[in-house]
């Protein structure tokens, strides 16, 4: 471990908040020395959380694969004209939450592609339809993203949109959109997607309505180590200033079936050093968000149960017909029962406990 090296991890071991060119020296760490910063990352996780690790039993439901957008680290997106493109009906929905009774579930996980014909009512209108047939289930959903595309055509603010979803039934905003929130990222690889600027306005009015929201960093792709500090800052200034993420979620990328892949610009997975390192780095520099998710469906159940002894206290939710990582081309199955993630949990020797979308413990 060189000097600077160990000037940032002293620093942690004194308590003090960790700046951009301190996060920087740790994303460099190799061998060895990664052990001792796993180790106090572990350490902090434990001082919150004890030896307890969480998880949810959630469902997905993607509307629509249809999007506007061409986002080039995406295997999702469809085009309208693409036979396997695909827009939920009324028939459909009602089919998947009659699946979301049978499991029962606590959370909806509402993500889809930004389809040209959704508007704000539409949104509206899914979200009052699901709270009449189950009234007791989470919603987490809609996206900044989402209601970006929403709002296109009306007047109305971020803060408005949220506030009238709100009232129909949203129960929390997944902090998905953000990818990398660096412009110069974002013109490379989602040039049409919701600006940096406009994805912090959106997550901050959605706080200021009281919609909670998690927080998230896509990386592995085309962006540099700066740049992911650089995202990591801005997500700390925003808990700062709102206290509104439940959660930070660390994402690696997957390349197989994106343009970014396919192009040959990314041609492989972050490698276990990386994803370890983003993990604990997470922990330690976000010290005004308690809760960092390992997910398994990104980083496989067996990297997933790992990362739960450098700084991770959630393996995430079930994940029931989770599409958009498996689109990518990741080949994790689309679910894990409560009993494997409880099995992931106890084997590591920790205390598994279910929680709710807010972290409120079961």
């Amino acid at each position: 471990m060189n000097l600077k090296q160990q000037q940032a991890v002293d620093k942690i071991k004194d308590g003090y908040r960790l700046t951009i060119n301190d996060a920087q020296e740790l994303f460099t760490l190799q061998g060895t020395d990664l052990y001792q910063l796993l180790s106090l990352a572990q350490q902090r996780q434990s001082e919150l959380n004890q030896d307890r690790i969480t998880y949810v039993r959630n469902y997905n439901l993607n509307l629509s694969n249809m999007c506007i957008n061409n986002c080039r680290f995406c295997g999702f997106h469809h085009q309208i004209s693409e036979q396997s493109a695909y827009c939920l009906s009324l028939e459909d929905i009602e089919h998947h939450l009659a699946k979301v009774e049978e499991y029962e579930l606590n959370e909806i996980c509402l993500v889809s592609g930004l389809h040209p014909d959704f508007t704000l009512d539409t949104y509206l209108d899914i979200i009052e339809k699901i709270k009449s047939k189950l009234p007791d289930i989470h919603i987490h959903g809609i996206t900044p993203a989402e209601l970006a595309h929403g709002l296109r055509n009306t007047d109305l603010d971020f803060k408005t949109g949220y506030k009238l979803l709100k009232e129909a039934g949203l129960g929390s905003v997944p902090g998905t959109a953000a990818e990398i929130l660096v412009p110069a990222v974002r013109k490379k690889i989602c040039p049409n997607k919701i600006t940096t600027k406009d994805w912090i306005k959106a997550i901050k009015s959605a706080h200021r309505v009281g919609l909670k929201s998690t927080a998230t960093i896509l990386y592995g792709h085309v962006e540099t180590i700066p740049q992911r500090i650089e995202h990591l800052k801005i997500i700390r200034d925003i808990q700062d200033q709102t206290n509104g993420f439940t959660e930070f979620i660390p994402l690696s990328f997957i390349p197989y079936n994106t343009q970014l892949g396919k192009s040959g610009e990314v041609n492989s997975e972050t490698t276990g050093r990386e994803d370890l390192l983003m993990i604990a780095i997470s922990r330690l520099f976000l010290d005004n968000i308690s809760n960092i998710q390992a997910s398994w469906v990104k980083y496989g159940p067996k990297l997933a149960q790992i990362m739960l002894t450098a700084g991770a206290n959630d393996l995430g939710g079930t994940l029931f017909n989770e599409n958009i990582t498996k689109a990518a081309g990741k080949d994790t199955s689309q679910f894990l029962t409560t009993e494997e993630m409880i099995d992931l949990i106890e084997d590591i020797g920790y205390v598994a406990q279910e929680r709710t979308t807010l972290y409120e413990l079961l």
